[in-house]
């Protein structure tokens, strides 16, 4: 089964390596070298089964719809991926993926996350996820809450999410608006042989 990982090198930790290509980008790494990278990997294999993008979610104390601060930061704002992330601004790009990747699972943090006051703006997480979807054509996998990791300063073992914080929700191009998954455990980060199985 054909994977790949991308890791925004920002999200510390050593980069699991039990994938059939891995990939790790900086803050100066464009998004369209992202995209188009996991385009062409997927095709030398014809179509990647899934595909892992390990990074920090964009969370901001924004009330969008009167533009004031809140006391809490809420997700949704899209992903600190490469120079100019991936948001709703630029979610479109991910077109190079129709037809060849099946799952992408976010490991970030609050990715589908929507503020009631943000819903339908450009800070809704569960609209960029299904916009992810739609563009994509594949099943997207992201929690609403912040996530916790470990990792290891001496880079020994890779970073490990462990168990899912708060609900997680699948999206795909035929519900974009997104289900609730009641056992998250399978869509977890390939940190060894037996977890890439």
């Amino acid at each position: 089964m054909p994977s790949m990982i991308v890791h925004d090198r920002r999200l510390k930790g050593a980069t699991p390596t039990w994938y059939t290509f891995v990939m790790q980008v900086t803050a100066t790494t464009g998004i369209r070298h992202i995209v188009s990278t996991v385009a062409r990997r997927a095709r030398e294999r014809r179509k990647l089964d899934r595909l892992h993008i390990l990074c920090h979610g964009f969370e901001a104390n924004w009330n969008l719809s009167d533009s004031s601060c809140v006391a809490d930061a809420h997700g949704g704002f899209g992903l600190q991926l490469g120079r100019e992330g991936l948001t709703l601004f630029n979610v479109r790009q991910v077109a190079q993926w129709q037809g060849l990747v099946d799952l992408i699972v976010l490991f970030a943090c609050a990715t589908a996350d929507t503020y009631a006051p943000n819903r339908g703006t450009w800070g809704d997480g569960r609209r960029f996820c299904g916009e992810l979807a739609l563009w994509s054509g594949a099943r997207v996998i992201a929690a609403r809450d912040t996530q916790t990791y470990h990792c290891w300063d001496d880079g020994s073992q890779p970073i490990d999410f462990g168990a899912w914080e708060g609900p997680v929700y699948e999206f795909s191009p035929a519900d974009p608006e997104g289900t609730r998954v009641l056992d998250p455990s399978p869509y977890r980060v390939q940190r060894d042989r037996a977890s890439a199985a």
